[in-house]
């Protein structure tokens, strides 16, 4: 998040910074965990209350890099690996941010905050695959990576994080990037049109700053791995600009006084004017910090520059030595007279106060032990599987400190946390990565939010065999055969001796695998069922996008379509079209032979869904929770599925989420099913003028309603129960009336208009209702 305040008083003086910028004909290295989150944040408009709307976001991911190589732009994307000790309380902070965000979203809280899908990162990764983008992981924190490769390069640093105003590179802030691309003045080319930030420009305005001052500036000023309050006697003593000029709050001035300071000053002694400023006690920790910090901005790893394919000429020995040294304080700290400030009091908000004391609380209660030196131990193959960006970043936390922080979910709060479904898959991914190892086999620990919408801490016991055999030590695993990891991942799925797997596709097996262990872990699956038809009827967009083209507006595919549906069954009617379609095939038959008019057909009842009912922004307790919390649930699973099938090598296609997860869409169907009298029927009637695709579906239940163990549901569940007393009323029995009230609630809230199957699109006088 870098340094409170900075990126505001950049901003408020950016024609002093900031210069107009073409980008074009350049290598540009990105910042690959901010700019994930900033094109969701800034361009995707999906919908956040669902879970993820991964087709939007992954099209607008390729679009991003489509304008980037039209202008002959070469992108270097550079993510952060696992989370470095000094900044695991602010972790801590934001996950109990997120927790509290999370607890009371529904869909007009998009408007004010926007909350980031699970497995954002795993589609960005997805398109960058598919359009041949390099990109590398670091083992830890990639900021200084990112500075140091493109000052080599001499080519801009594209992020959002305030940070990268202290580097020392050319770098490019987010807002300031427009939405599109134009002719450059030559006219044979495309060029972005964006702003640029110069340090020159800085140490132009600060005459006597310079950048070995600069990583003092992030000390003082607070980001993430040192807080302003340690320095608030410093900053007694410093002279604030006047209040009353319009654009500087207190921090603006406090950064403005900061920079000033440092100008009169060289790198030492400042450090030396700092530490007269903290009491004996608490210099040596303090010091620590600052060379850690200043360490942080100079030191740079830059093992990843093969992997990214840069040629060796772009880059000379000088800039390599540079780029690995080190900083270290000379002089006696002790000696050093205190200086007692008594002016310009700077004390710690309360809400400041109360979060530092409950992460360092959370910290006391787990009792971490870290060792960051674990990684020199890891085997080559992981090492350079993970920096190729195959692993996801917490691998590395799992294995220097036994913890794994849960990402917080849209989901029910009456419920237990999301992530308890996947614990199984987790313990599984814990136990291969520290097989092996030297030293005591310890249980992991775990947070997630509690009954009280608190952040806490949790034991997983570690578990050293799969299918009663001990598990592979991890430098050994890839010896291990194909057939054998496959096994290892189908028995922590639950599919283990499942025929049917074989006769199901490869792009779709991980994620119906999946579904079965998430169906497992319920303790009453029939609840399931109308999300479980949904998440199979959902399978079919992608086939239909493939087929039609991709459209999630229901007016866009009517201007183009209308008249195109209405000649097919027109003619249809006319030649009295009956195909006798078998069902005695295989999926993967079935699939191959949808027939691409039966998609046109079908498109427009999919593309209706796609759209959020706007109601639910002006009614915000017609949104059901719940049927979000029970998708959150199969995310979890399927997520860290997905990265226990990229530890075992992939013994399964990887999943493509984005091609079959829309969280919108999903929650739409679930909420229209649950209206049925007979689910099955229903989606029968949808697809009667497509039979192919109605095949297709009826193929896929035949196979797999007998794996998932579900019952064909031919009426609707009734809504009315016996009544309880209050005291009767607890556990399951509360947690079902809960469900009940809630769909109540919501029940009038999705509920579509019926559609004649012969005019798909006469949904649109149901919109218009």
């Amino acid at each position: 998040m870098g340094i409170p305040g900075l990126t505001t008083f950049i901003a408020n003086y950016s024609e002093r910074y900031l210069v107009n910028y073409e980008l074009h004909d350049t290598y540009l290295v990105i910042d690959g965990n901010s700019i994930a989150c900033q094109l969701y944040n800034w361009y995707a408009n999906c919908n956040c209350a669902f879970g993820g709307d991964y087709d939007k976001y992954a099209q607008c991911v390729l679009e991003f890099f489509d304008e980037l190589s039209k202008c002959n732009v070469t992108p270097l994307v550079l993510f952060d690996g696992g989370s470095e000790d000094k900044k695991l309380k602010t972790i801590i902070t934001r996950a109990r941010e997120k927790i509290r965000l999370a607890s009371y979203y529904t869909p007009s809280s998009q408007h004010r905050n926007k909350f980031f899908p699970l497995c954002i990162k795993e589609v960005f990764k997805d398109v960058m695959k598919e359009k041949g983008i390099r990109y590398v992981q670091c083992i830890f924190e990639a900021d200084n990576t990112i500075a140091a490769v493109a000052r080599i390069l001499r080519c801009p640093v594209l992020s959002y994080d305030s940070d990268f105003y202290i580097y020392g590179s050319l770098y490019i802030p987010f807002s300031t990037w427009r939405n599109y691309i134009v002719r450059n003045s030559a006219g044979n080319g495309y060029v972005k049109r964006c702003k640029i930030y110069c340090v020159e420009n800085l140490f132009h305005s600060y005459n006597g700053l310079n950048q070995s001052l600069l990583p003092l500036a992030a000390v003082l000023l607070g980001n993430d791995y040192v807080k302003q309050h340690t320095f608030r006697n410093f900053f007694r003593h410093l002279k604030l600009p006047p209040a009353g000029r319009r654009k500087y709050n207190e921090q603006q001035r406090r950064i403005d006084a900061t920079f000033d300071w440092l100008r009169r000053n060289s790198l030492n002694q400042a450090i030396i004017g700092i530490l007269s400023r903290l009491r004996k006690e608490k210099r040596q920790q303090v010091l620590k910090i600052i060379e850690t910090i200043i360490n942080s901005y100079i030191n740079a790893s830059l093992s990843v520059l093969a992997l990214l394919g840069v040629p060796a000429e772009k880059f000379s020995r000088v800039h390599m030595h540079g780029a690995s040294k080190t900083y270290k304080f000379e002089g006696d700290i002790y000696k050093l007279m205190y200086i007692e400030e008594k002016t310009n009091e700077t004390e710690l908000s309360e809400e400041e106060e109360v979060d530092e004391q409950e992460a360092t609380s959370i910290l006391q209660e787990t009792e971490l032990v870290s060792n960051e030196s674990l990684v020199n131990n890891l085997p080559e193959w992981f090492i350079n599987e993970f920096k190729m960006g195959m692993y996801p970043s917490y691998f590395i936390d799992l294995i220097i400190r036994k913890l794994y922080i849960f990402p917080a979910q849209v989901e029910d709060y009456y419920y237990a946390s999301s992530a308890i479904a996947s614990l199984k898959i987790i313990n599984a991914i814990y136990g291969l990565l520290i097989s092996g190892m030297d030293g005591e086999k310890s249980n992991m620990k775990y947070m997630t939010r509690d009954e009280n919408k608190r952040i806490r801490h949790y034991c997983l016991e570690y578990n050293d065999n799969i299918f009663d055999c001990k598990l592979p030590a991890l430098s050994n695993l890839r010896d291990v055969p194909i057939a054998i990891r496959k096994e290892m991942l189908n028995t922590t799925l639950g599919v283990i001796g499942e025929n049917c797997m074989n006769e199901i596709p490869s792009a779709w097996m991980l994620y119906v695998a999946t579904m079965k262990h998430w169906i497992d872990q319920q303790q009453e699956p029939a609840k399931l069922n109308y999300h479980v038809y949904s998440l199979l009827f959902a399978m079919l967009f992608n086939i239909i996008d493939y087929k039609v083209g991709v459209y999630r507006i229901l007016n866009t595919f009517q201007q183009k379509f209308y008249g195109t549906v209405q000649n097919i069954q027109s003619a249809r009617k006319l030649g009295n079209y009956r195909p006798q379609y078998s069902t005695d095939v295989t999926i993967l038959y079935a699939l191959h032979e949808v027939n691409a008019d039966d998609c046109l057909i079908a498109a427009s009842f999919f593309v209706s869904n796609f759209e959020m009912d706007h109601k639910l922004y002006s009614q915000p307790k017609k949104f059901n929770v719940t049927i979000v919390h029970r998708f959150a649930e199969f995310q979890n699973c399927l997520r860290h599925s997905m990265h226990l099938n990229a530890l075992l090598g992939y013994p399964y296609e990887p999943t493509k989420i984005a091609s079959l997860f829309n969280g919108t869409l999903l929650y739409n169907l679930c909420s229209n099913f649950k209206k049925r009298d007979n689910v099955e029927t229903y989606i029968n009637s949808i697809l009667h003028s497509s039979p192919s695709l109605e095949r297709l579906f009826n193929i896929l239940l035949l196979k797999l309603k007998p794996l998932f163990n579900m019952q064909t549901m031919q009426t609707k569940v009734s809504r009315h129960k016996k009544q309880r007393t209050k005291y009767e009323k607890k556990g399951e029995s509360a947690q079902e009336d809960h469900e009940e009230e809630t769909e109540k609630k919501c029940e009038s809230a999705n509920e579509p208009s019926f559609h004649d199957v012969n005019n798909p699109f006469t949904v649109l006088d149901a919109m218009q209702e």
